[in-house]
């Protein structure tokens, strides 16, 4: 008993005490400090993101500041994120604040999916987080920070080969990289590799936060984990399984091999984690999917209870804890929720029709598509209206509902980012006063 004492209490010290990189972990930590360390800059910084909304324009502005200093700072975006175009007020702020941006280069990857941030070559940010309110606000999300020089420098080689639009070889590479695939006679990556190893090598356990799960060979592999024992646990986020096939299906397929399934509505699961026997975790951007895997450009890294021990036993507590609050079965084939909810919980009850209540605070009206919004904030929640139906509801549409207390019916959805009800119908909205 002291041995074992002894050995927990050894093992508790060197989890608060050795160095290795820190973990952030959203929504807990939220956008501060990420904008601290940007407002650290003195020479240079590299950023490279996938998704960039209007509701994160205060990093913009932190960059902003960093010009001021006499900081290079550039920006390579995702020049077509799925969904639509990078938005064009992020774009125009960026110019307007003297960053030098760059979209990617069209088909030198599927997508620009890497989330990574290099600061005067001495600190890395990276992760599964884009620049949105709900990555801060909404999201599970986990970025690492580092200032181990392999890495830093690592990141910041990669980030001047996309910035040029050139290929650069990784077969040698200290983090994990997508695309996993030879090309033209260099080795661009390793993803595949380091995912499929880690499942194979696992003897006892498996713990998977995932956002998709659609590569056959990654869910074979894990369902031949479990015929060889290994006890494997599943979280992610719910979805409809009529609109969305990227995690449902490929989960409950999961669940009949054995694997045992859990569905975390809130925060939202876009975190991307393996975590094989307890003590050696893969984290970054790389989603279980082809494209990830082999034709997008992703940043993952493999972390140890050993080696980096502060930063994989926050993982794995944050991890244990949406585990508990996760429910096996799927809100979107969950009955109604009853009576009415205020706005401000909406998110709570992604994959649910709900009904909430608010005060509109702002409307927009864009080409295609109308908001009513219940704050005048970016990331808002929202009610979504589309032109075919705007002749349904009060004119003009949408701005006589600015400032009225409504009762809105349906489904909470997320779309970019945002967490919303599509309104297809009169019957959905009511006007209170």
């Amino acid at each position: 008993m002291r041995g074992f004492v002894a050995a927990a209490l050894s093992l508790f010290t060197l989890a608060f005490a050795a160095p290795g990189p820190d973990l952030w972990v959203q929504p807990d930590d939220g956008v501060r400090p990420l904008i601290q360390l940007i407002d650290t800059a003195t020479s240079s910084i590299r950023l490279k993101v996938y998704l960039w909304t209007p509701s994160r324009m205060d990093v913009v502005e932190a960059l902003g500041r960093a010009v001021d200093r006499g900081v290079d700072v550039r920006v390579l975006l995702e020049r077509e994120p799925a969904g639509g175009r990078p938005s064009m007020e992020i774009i125009s702020a960026l110019r307007d604040q003297g960053v030098d941006l760059r979209l990617s280069k069209p088909f030198r990857f599927v997508f620009v999916h890497e989330k990574s941030m290099v600061i005067d070559d001495r600190v890395a940010w990276f992760g599964s987080g884009n620049l949105t309110g709900s990555t801060f606000k909404a999201n599970r999300e986990y970025m690492l920070v580092t200032k181990r020089p392999a890495w830093v420098s690592e990141i910041a080689r990669v980030f001047d080969a996309d910035w040029r639009g050139r290929r650069i070889d990784l077969s040698n590479a200290v983090l994990v990289w997508s695309p996993d695939r030879m090309m033209r006679g260099v080795r661009e990556g390793n993803a595949r590799e380091k995912v499929l190893g880690l499942i194979r090598a696992a003897k006892s356990t498996l713990f998977l936060e995932q956002a998709g799960m659609v590569d056959e060979e990654v869910i074979g592999a894990i369902e031949n984990a479990v015929r060889r024992g290994v006890h494997v646990r599943l979280v992610g986020s719910p979805a409809d399984p009529a609109e969305n096939t990227y995690f449902v299906p490929g989960a409950e397929r999961l669940r009949v091999a054995g694997v045992r399934l859990r569905y975390l509505p809130s925060p939202y699961v876009h975190a991307k984690v393996i975590v094989a026997d307890g003590n050696t975790a893969l984290l970054g951007s790389i989603n279980i999917s082809q494209s990830s895997l082999n034709a997008n450009r992703e940043l993952g890294a493999i972390i140890t209870a050993a080696d980096e021990p502060k930063a994989f036993f926050r993982l794995l507590r944050t991890m244990e804890t949406d585990w508990k609050n996760a429910r096996p079965d799927n809100p979107f084939l969950l009955p109604p929720v009853t009576g009415v909810i205020p706005w401000t919980e909406a998110a709570k009850y992604y994959g649910r029709v709900v009904t909430v209540e608010g005060r509109i605070a702002a409307v927009e009206s864009r080409t295609g598509v109308a908001f009513l919004k219940f704050a005048d904030a970016p990331d808002a929640f929202r009610l979504v209206f589309f032109p075919r139906v705007y002749g349904s509801f009060d004119q003009p549409f949408p701005k006589a509902y600015l400032g009225k207390e409504v009762r809105a019916t349906g489904r909470v959805k997320i779309y970019a980012g945002y967490y919303e009800i599509i309104i297809s119908s009169p019957n959905q909205l009511e006007v209170l006063q």
